[in-house]
């Protein structure tokens, strides 16, 4: 596999090299693969909420909530991507990422493409 690239978070500003999973998945397709590395790292640096799920006491803290895994990430990462494109809709505008690139991510629910379109404009 060539190089991972390392990838600046625009609401932290903290570097982190890329996931390489999503890395493969996103080969041919740098604007898809920049928005699915930044849910990744909002969704396990910038919600405290999903860090505690996972951690030491994670077990403790999800009591009965929590629905599976998969299900729950699949929330966090909507989730994720709302508070995304609030905080920083003119930077991603400005990248030439559009409601497309958000629709091939996976799991992409109704409620964050309609802020996706309202933020980032039609295709």
């Amino acid at each position: 596999m060539k190089d991972l690239v390392e990838i600046t978070c625009p609401i932290c500003h903290v570097s982190f090299i890329e996931n390489e999973k999503l890395s493969k998945v996103f080969t041919d397709d740098p604007k898809t693969k920049y928005i699915s590395n930044l849910v990744k790292h909002y969704r396990e640096y910038h919600i405290t909420s999903w860090r505690k799920c996972l951690g030491k006491y994670g077990q403790e803290y999800r009591g009965t909530w929590f629905q599976g895994i998969e299900f729950e990430k699949s929330k966090y990462n909507n989730r994720s991507k709302r508070q995304i494109i609030r905080k920083v809709h003119p930077l991603l505008k400005e990248m030439g990422i559009r409601p497309i690139h958000f629709e091939k991510l996976q799991d992409t629910d109704e409620k964050t493409m309609v802020l996706v379109h309202r933020f980032l404009g039609q295709d």
